[in-house]
Parts: C-alpha cells; structure tokens; sequence
C-alpha cells in the first residue's frame, strides 16, 4: 500500500504529551481545598484513596474522587479549582521526548494525522515543540463541535485525509475513547499505554515523586470485556516499538 493511501492518526494527551504532571497537579490543588482537620487530609490516606481511584476508574479518578470527597459540593469545588490551575496546563505538560524522532521516521513510510480533545491552543502548544509540521490532518474537539468518542469526529478525520477506513489506524491511550470508535468505524487501532518512566517526567517536588510512584504500580488496561472486533491489534508499551507494529498491522486482516 502505497504511503499517500496509508495515515496513521494518533491521540494527544498522554501519547504526544505527558499529562501527568498536571494531573499531578489537580489532586494537589484538591488535597489543598480540604479542611486541614479533616481525616481525608491526611496524607498517607489521600495517596491512598487518589491511587484507589486511579486504579478503578482510570481518566475518571478526578470525578470519582471528587464526589467521594465533597459529594453534592463537588461540581462547585471543581469549577474553583479549574480557575486556580486555568493556566496551568501549558506550563506543566512536557512533549514525550521520543515521539519526535518516532514521528519523523514514521512520515517516510505514512500520512500523520491527530484526533483529539484538546483546545485550540494544543496547536499552538505543538507548533512550539516542532511537532505540528509533522502531520498533515489535525481535527479537535473544540474546533469541530464533536468529541470523542463520537464516531462523527473519526469521520470527519478519513474524510479530510481522503482515505477509506481500511486505510486509516488510531493510536490512543483510551479504549474507549480512541480503540473503540475506530474499530467500529473498521480502522485499524493500536492501544500505547506508555509508562512514568517511558514518559519522562522526573518531579523535583516530594509531591510529584510519590505521584509517580503510584502511576508505576497502575496495571495495564484489560479488554476482556470487550468484543474481539473492538479491540486493540496491538498493545505497545514503547514509542520506538511502534514502527514495526504499524507495519505488522498494515498486513493484518482489519
């Protein structure tokens, strides 16, 4: 298959970019909005519940949280908190060091694209890292008025990059936001789900170190449960292992 027939698109958040620290950051600023005599203040125990909820709820850990903390309160307590850390989120996350060579590697052999949740100024946040120039399609949520994991934004994708779906591939880090609607779509999908260490973050606070630790223990995600035509071909762990699964994918039956 030709490279002009083949795109590869691929997730931002915790696939370009490490989230992490601002996660980080978001559990710190609600351990902080907690009545310093309440027992959930206590450190040991907020760790705890914040890696209990983590580990059952994934991308929803914050939500859970939350609600199990400040019950109805808690959408008022959320909206404090998004105003005290607004402009946060561009100081704290980091480019995945990796993924530019990966990337340009990537660009001799397929057409790149992204599909993503993200505002508008990850362009801007991407064009700064050197990565925008990379991909030839760039479709987000905030720009097409449809999020993930609404098929209509994958559409809109293969559409815009003129492909059929066969010939398209989603990398994400969500099954259900990334694997799920692209398989049903009949793309093709990888699941990455990169490690702290892989990431690259290195927090120079006490808070941030214990932070990783608690993202190191985390279990891979499982798909069980999930129909064998939803899920993933393929489970990478490494940014310089994606090359030779693309390739092995791109001659396996969609």
């Amino acid at each position: 298959m030709a490279r002009d027939q083949r795109v590869v698109f691929f997730d931002v958040g915790n696939v370009l970019i490490d989230d992490d620290p601002f996660l980080s950051e978001i559990f710190r600023h609600i351990h902080q909005t907690l009545p310093t005599n309440s027992p959930k203040a206590q450190l040991e125990r907020f760790f705890a519940d914040v890696e209990r909820a983590l580990h059952d709820h994934g991308h929803n850990a914050v939500e859970r949280l939350g609600y199990r903390y400040y019950r109805r309160l808690w959408p008022k307590k959320r909206k404090e908190i998004r105003r005290a850390i607004k402009k946060a989120w561009w100081r704290l996350v980091r480019m995945i060091p990796v993924a530019r060579d990966v990337l340009e590697a990537l660009r001799q052999d397929y057409r790149l694209g992204i599909i993503a949740n993200q505002p508008p100024e990850v362009v801007e946040c991407l064009d700064r890292w050197g990565l925008l120039s990379l991909f030839d399609v760039v479709l987000l949520d905030s720009q097409y008025g449809v999020a993930k994991p609404d098929p209509a934004l994958f559409r809109l994708a293969i559409e815009e990059a003129r492909v059929d779906a066969e010939q398209s591939l989603m990398v994400g880090d969500r099954l259900d936001n990334d694997v799920i609607p692209a398989r049903r779509l009949g793309m093709r999908a990888i699941l990455l789900w990169l490690t702290a260490g892989e990431k690259g973050w290195m927090p120079q606070s006490e808070w941030g170190r214990r932070f990783v630790k608690i993202l190191e223990r985390l279990p891979e995600p499982r798909w069980d449960s999930i129909l064998p035509k939803e899920q993933p071909m393929a489970l990478v762990r490494r940014w310089a292992a994606l090359p030779a699964e693309l390739e092995r994918i791109w001659t396996a039956k969609v």
